[in-house]
């Protein structure tokens, strides 16, 4: 798959009954594996029930709640993919639940042994949003040797490819010329992108382009460039101390109050606030 990922975080947690109510939006992925106990993972659209013996997944920038009256045992799995271009799990309409078997478990507990380093903090619970090191975890994981990145990256295949077997295409990915406008955002997002480029790019005439995109992606063209521009500027504060400014011109703002305010709208929280929770 040639991805490049980072695994921030890795354990294992017993949580209390808990309800987070205020939904939770990170730039990484989660996995959890449900050992004990039962909870509701809650998205925007829908609400998963989670039970013992299966594997669930938040996809990077997605708001999700958790809640449960119940003690619960899981583990847990954070990733960032630190590739700025589209990575393949956006072609796929992955489900957020999976059945997974003893193996799984097995997996989870050897990993959790060879890596303690990258559970969370004590107190720290493993679905809520809290001021997290993140950065910190990242410079972990790029201290470790070459073989232990890549035994944690081919732990992130094998409990993917669980999620992939059972996904299915997404309709705008099977679409050349919507695939090819999703690749050219993703080439171009130090530039400043007009729908005309999208379109002149796919051989559409806008106004085609604009409807079409619409009733596959739910979005027109601009906001879904509005959109990867401010997920790849989560990245960037994460993994750097570049200025809210710099970051700002690198994504093709000129303006970069215009880009706080963007920001801010779309996430909730200022760019510099939004780093500092990220990096505890």
């Amino acid at each position: 798959m040639n991805q490049d990922f980072v695994v921030l975080n890795l354990g294992w947690t017993q949580l209390e009954p808990q309800s987070v109510e205020k939904p939770t939006v990170s730039p990484f992925m989660r996995i959890y594996y449900l050992k004990q106990g039962e909870a509701d993972l809650n998205f925007s659209d829908r609400e998963v029930r989670m039970s013992p013996g299966h594997m669930y997944m938040v996809p990077a920038y997605t708001p999700h709640c958790y809640s449960s009256d119940q003690p619960v045992q899981l583990y847990y799995l954070f990733v960032l993919h630190r590739q700025a271009r589209r990575n393949f799990l956006e072609d796929y309409d992955m489900p957020s639940q999976v059945r997974s078997n003893e193996a799984t478990q097995l997996l989870f507990e050897n990993y959790c042994h060879l890596y303690p380093q990258l559970n969370l903090p004590a107190g720290q619970s493993a679905v809520g949003e809290h001021s997290i090191p993140y950065r910190d975890y990242l410079q972990t994981f790029r201290g470790l040797e070459e073989y232990e990145r890549l035994q944690l990256h081919g732990m992130v295949e094998i409990l993917l490819s669980y999620f992939l077997k059972h996904s299915q295409i997404r309709k705008e990915a099977a679409d050349p010329r919507i695939a090819g406008v999703m690749d050219y955002v993703s080439n171009h997002m130090s530039e400043q992108i007009s729908v005309e480029q999208l379109a002149d790019y796919a051989c559409l005439t806008k106004s085609y382009l604009i409807r079409t995109f619409r009733e596959m992606m739910h979005i027109t063209p601009l906001q879904y460039v509005i959109k990867k521009k401010i997920q790849l500027a989560q990245k960037m504060l994460l993994e750097s101390d570049t200025p809210v400014s710099d970051i700002a011109s690198a994504l093709g703002f000129h303006d970069s109050s215009y880009f706080i305010r963007l920001f801010r709208k779309h996430i909730g929280l200022t760019p510099q606030d939004y780093r500092i929770r990220l990096i505890g």
